[in-house]
């Protein structure tokens, strides 16, 4: 098997100077205009046949086959916030309420066949669809909703709920009813029904929840596919859910996901046809089969929802100074990693998806330290922090690595960032599991990571990552400053004054730093042409149920 090592950089680069070169500010600075991108999040672009005309009429049978770098470490989807966890398990479930298939900006329902908001904006009270089976046999009923988002909420001991911060605004969760839920507030919240249209809140029958102190090692829920077989490091394999709720779906006879780290061993198994479908990392890659296979495929790019970050350990010195913590973001060219690592295939933002309605415009960003144009003036003010914490001459560091073609790129990258003013960091490359458990208990000094975010909500993104509890605030960086002002939008339900105050704790965290956002990716998913009714989804944690997709004859 080929190092991906080699041939991600021989792909990235492409070029007669070396890489070391390549990540220098000078060697890049004639590619960085055009980076700040303002297009629309959901906008999307499509290359190849697209993926249903109207005289078509959807055909059963065949089983799609895709791809995931990696074997889930466990099936509690609550408790993961990975997509090598997410994206082989969510066609076996069913959300609340979901977005469309074919809208990322609309939400319809799942569960809910409809809903109802008070006049005051604090009861939301769900109706629920009847005749709904869990793969078990036992009934979908109110009790199963309620005992679902109080598990995401309120986690019990020993759970980790990587999303709860956002449902903090529920009071109570009422079933007048075993067909109607009540979701009782504190105050009226703009974003819960955004909030709980994630695809991370896959509803699982009570029963079990009641049973077993986790779902580590199950996998029953309502959706249109259930849970076959898991061959460590070779396959997870889905089979048609024969009694499932909506009339005539699914269309496939199952879906199997194929484990394959490599990079390049995954990009043959596309062009051979293997994988029907496959979300390459690199646009290089996307190009490479569109130029061997042609209209037989279709690439879907669209400005995403993932980032390349890193979170510096407060608990440990010195990073608990956050004068140093500026610094590293000073000493960062984003302009350049949006040229490495996402081959120009990405942009420059903030906390906040770009582009979205949340972001710091341009101008604002470009007067926040580690964002202003003149870099090497940057490095200069970064130097004379380190200096003023203490550390004139830098210090040494560590990188906890995940190990894999997606994330290893981003700590050369980093290390070499770093040096310039004067920190020697050192990778530390850990497999998936023990880089999540290393993160999750705070045992690292620097961690570089891939985060994405499920929806471009405020309320989402700071409850999850950059409020002092927030759950994957890894950094444990804590500004009470941004809480406060987090309370206030949170509220807001004019959408203008609510936009001030975002860019407001927008401006005062990214001083902070509970985390440094390097860059923001285009994401994209490239299918053969014969997968139908498949739109991708800015996030890339949403719609992978599959229930409405279909294979057309080859």
């Amino acid at each position: 098997m080929t190092d991906w090592r080699h041939s991600y950089w021989e792909r990235v680069l492409r070029r007669p100077y070396s890489r070391r070169q390549f990540l220098t500010s000078s060697a890049v600075a004639a590619l960085s205009l055009g980076l700040w991108s303002c297009a629309p999040q959901a906008q999307q672009t499509q290359t190849g046949p697209g993926t249903q005309t109207t005289e078509e009429k959807p055909r059963y049978g065949g089983v799609l086959t895709a791809w995931t770098a990696a074997d889930p470490a466990n099936y509690d989807v609550h408790q993961n916030s990975t997509y090598q966890v997410l994206h082989p398990l969510a066609p076996c479930f069913n959300l609340l309420v979901k977005f469309d298939p074919m809208d990322p900006n609309k939400i319809v329902g799942d569960l809910a066949e409809r809903w109802e908001i008070s006049p005051d904006g604090k009861t939301y009270t769900f109706y629920l669809k009847r005749g709904v089976k869990f793969h078990h046999g036992k009934p979908f009923k109110a009790e199963d909703v309620k005992a679902n988002f109080e598990r995401i909420a309120n986690p019990p001991r020993g759970v980790v709920s990587p999303r709860k911060g956002v449902f903090q605004v529920i009071d109570g969760i009422e079933t007048p009813d075993d067909y109607t839920v009540k979701f009782i507030l504190k105050r009226p919240n703009p974003s819960l029904l955004t909030n709980i249209a994630q695809g991370w809140n896959v509803i699982y029958p009570k029963d079990l929840l009641d049973s077993r102190p986790d779902m580590k090692n199950t996998v029953i829920g309502t959706g249109p596919f259930k849970f076959k077989e898991h061959i460590r490091g070779v396959s997870i394999e889905l089979v048609k859910n024969t009694e499932y709720h909506v009339e005539g779906r699914p269309y496939l006879d199952g879906i199997k996901y194929f484990i394959i780290p490599d990079p390049n061993t995954a990009l043959s198994a596309f062009i051979s046809g293997q994988l029907l479908m496959y979300r390459p990392n690199l646009q290089a890659d996307a190009d490479e089969a569109k130029r061997q296979l042609g209209d037989k495929i279709v690439i879907q790019k669209v400005q995403g929802y993932l980032f390349d970050t890193v979170n510096m350990n407060a608990q440990r010195k010195p990073w608990d100074d956050e004068r140093v913590r500026l610094a590293v973001s000073m000493a960062i060219d984003r302009r350049a990693a949006v040229t490495v690592l996402a081959q120009g295939e990405g942009s420059v933002g903030g906390f906040m998806p770009v582009g979205g309605q949340w972001a710091l415009p341009k101008e604002e960003l470009e007067k926040v330290p580690g964002y202003r144009p003149n870099k090497a003036q940057e490095i200069e003010e970064a130097k004379r922090l380190l200096a003023e914490a203490g550390y004139p001459n830098g210090f040494k560091t560590t990188l906890l690595t995940r190990k894999g073609a997606e994330f290893e790129p981003l700590s050369v990258f980093l290390k070499d960032q770093l040096a310039k003013i004067g920190i020697d960091a050192t990778l530390d490359v850990q497999e998936t599991g023990t880089a999540f458990d290393r993160l999750n208990r705070r045992d690292f000094d620097m961690a570089p990571w891939v985060h994405a975010i499920a929806v471009d909500d405020p309320d989402a993104v700071y409850a999850e990552f950059y409020l002092c509890n927030a759950e994957r605030n890894y950094s444990n960086v804590c500004v009470p400053e941004v809480d406060q002002l987090f309370d206030r939008q949170s509220q807001t339900l004019d959408p203008n004054e609510r936009r001030r105050l975002v860019w407001d704790m927008e401006r005062r965290a990214l001083l902070g730093n509970a985390k440094i956002v390097v860059d923001w990716r285009f994401e994209r998913t490239i299918h053969w042409a014969k997968v139908r009714n498949y739109k991708r989804h800015p996030s890339l944690y949403n719609n992978f149920d599959f229930q409405d997709v279909w294979l057309a004859e080859a």
